[in-house]
């Protein structure tokens, strides 16, 4: 039996199909998976994504700390921002990419993946001793629920009025509630951090207005997004920059990891988007070709809904360019592909796109 957020009775009581997720009991639907993708993109989705990590950070230094722990620019950082970074290791290779908050002036959190969750606590305390921050997991008090796609606007204003005014990444702050515009699906959206008894009242109440979506709908959300994901186009080997992130990496100042990444050179691939002929589904692992030249391997493969495609992320020789036809060999059999941009669909709010994005 694996960990269960609080929100795991009401998924049972909504008929939802659980798989194991990273030591955790997960829904993967309630209804169908594509069902689901395609209502977040045509209404609103929400989502059960309390098995996340929130680490809070605290302290006189604590955004110095957070300037050598992450990679993007901390002291850029007004109260109410939210940031995308990386937390790398000494080779330069990505321990986490996570999302830092900043509640004050001497407090941070940061949002991180439920799989590096120890990790990435690990890894902080160790570099934080000449910074005395004091570092606190509140993973397991707090409920993190996703409301996702074109309408989360008008219902998330039924319960929070004026989210509607905030900027993509950016948050606000109702009592203990952190409500942020930010997601993982290439909506638009928001994430909520409430206290695990009123988190489930609020999931309840959501209910009436958005379709419960699990992690199969996720997974097909963010890569018609063309967002990276832990374990597939990031990793402790891997150098984030071949994945298109290296607007995250601020090489002008100085954070962990920065000599490693130094020393890997330039990169020789990047992420590109495939599209595929027919609907067979080229999985990670299966390589990437030109004529009979191998030119890299898919990270992250679906069926789209939303597109009606088969679609794919591939690391492909950084040469390679958008339109060209390659072909991707699954089960020993080529299939013809385009190669694209790896965002498919991006209906975030750009418009209110902040500069830390």
């Amino acid at each position: 039996m694996g960990l269960k957020t609080p929100l795991y009775e009401l998924h049972r009581e909504l008929k939802a199909k659980f798989v194991p997720f990273v030591g955790w009991d997960m829904p993967v639907s309630y209804t169908s998976i594509l069902d689901e993708a395609v209502a977040v993109r045509t209404s609103a989705g929400i989502f059960d994504v309390s098995h996340m990590g929130r680490i809070f950070v605290r302290g006189t230094r604590a955004g110095d700390f957070l300037n050598y722990l992450t990679t993007n620019d901390v002291s850029k950082l007004k109260t109410g921002d939210v940031q995308y970074s990386l937390i790398l290791n000494e080779k330069g290779g990505t321990v986490d990419d996570v999302t830092v908050y900043k509640l004050g002036e001497e407090e941070f959190m940061l949002c991180v993946n439920a799989s590096n969750r120890e990790k990435v606590i690990h890894h902080a305390k160790r570099l934080a001793s000449d910074f005395g921050v004091e570092i606190e997991d509140k993973s397991h008090k707090l409920v993190q629920i996703a409301l996702q796609g074109p309408r989360a606007v008008e219902i998330l204003e039924k319960f929070y009025p004026s989210v509607g005014e905030l900027k993509f990444y950016t948050f606000k702050t109702f009592g203990k509630i952190i409500v942020s515009r930010t997601g993982y699906t290439g909506e638009d959206g928001f994430e909520i951090y409430i206290p695990s008894k009123e988190g489930v009242e609020l999931f309840k109440k959501l209910l009436e207005f958005a379709k419960p979506c699990g992690l199969g709908a996720r997974d097909i959300l963010r890569i018609e997004a063309g967002y990276p994901l832990y374990g597939h186009e990031l990793s402790e080997e891997l150098d984030p920059r071949e994945a298109n992130l290296s607007r995250f990496i601020k090489m002008e100042k100085s954070f962990y990891g920065k000599e490693g990444l130094e020393r890997r050179g330039e990169p020789k691939r990047k992420l590109f988007g495939l599209k595929l002929e027919g609907r067979r589904i080229a999985r990670q692992g299966v390589k990437v070709f030109k004529g009979d030249k191998p030119i890299g391997e898919v990270t992250s493969g679906t069926y789209s809904p939303n597109l009606k495609a088969s679609i794919a992320l591939a690391f492909l020789d950084k040469e390679v360019q958008r339109g060209e036809e390659v072909e991707v060999l699954i089960g020993n059999k080529p299939v013809k592909a385009q190669v694209v941009s790896p965002r498919f669909i991006d209906n975030t709010p750009r418009k209110a796109k902040n500069k830390f994005l």
